[in-house]
């Protein structure tokens, strides 16, 4: 097949463990280091968000919002959602999805990420890319934060649509994973507003103490703002 021996391919679980420079047959998916899920996570988001496109052996998965693949992609949801919220890294999943190459240096160089070593180009055009605004008071990775918490806020949104952005903006994954915690709520909030199911249906002021879906922990930084 294709995909496999092929240089301009590699799973989901290879490629993390290639980024760190880690053995990917050695690792214990119960004691998976911090840097090595700062990986996985972030080529899942990349993949969810369809900013990378993601293969297995029977084709392409999350290739659009149409009724036929979203109902073949739950399967891919169930499994993309448990390894984001719930911290379940199902290493044969994740050995099972393919990434290509192009398409993760482009991602890397959009978000100002470092290349993978593995499939680091020889050569690196990056007078078109473009450059960030100068401002010591932004942190260095704001783009690529963005980018995070949106894809994290229409992950969770896909579960529950109710979820108010609020109480999004302070849950744990979203300051932890997405690095929340380093910036005001307003920017949080308006990042997330870009892919807001509801945007501009969702009552005013104070959201009311709701049930969702999913269970949804306010880290504890945000605690006493609840």
């Amino acid at each position: 097949m294709y995909l496999e021996n092929n240089p301009d391919y590699m799973t989901v679980w290879q490629l993390a463990h290639k980024w760190i420079n880690a053995d990917p047959d050695e690792t214990n998916t119960e004691t998976i280091s911090p840097k090595l899920r700062e990986h996985i996570i972030r080529l899942v988001i990349a993949v969810r968000n369809r900013v990378i496109t993601a293969r297995t052996r029977h084709g392409v998965i999350f290739e659009n919002y149409s009724f036929f693949t979203v109902l073949g992609d739950i399967p891919h949801y169930h499994k993309t959602l448990r390894c984001l919220i719930g911290g379940v890294f199902d290493k044969s999943y994740l050995d099972s999805i393919y990434v290509k190459r192009d398409e993760v240096i482009d991602f890397c160089i959009k978000c100002y990420y470092d290349v993978p070593p593995c499939w680091m180009p020889k050569q690196l055009n990056y007078e078109s890319i473009t450059t960030r605004e100068n401002n010591k008071y932004r942190p260095d990775d704001e783009t690529a934060d963005r980018v995070r918490c949106q894809a994290i806020a229409s992950a969770l949104w896909e579960l529950d649509s109710d979820i108010h952005p609020i109480h999004l903006v302070r849950s744990k994954i979203l300051q932890r994973f997405g690095n929340g915690r380093i910036y005001r709520e307003d920017t949080l909030k308006r990042w997330i507003a870009e892919v807001d199911p509801k945007k501009g249906q969702r009552k005013s002021g104070r959201p009311d103490n709701m049930e969702y879906k999913i269970v949804l922990e306010i880290d504890a930084q945000n605690q006493n703002k609840s």
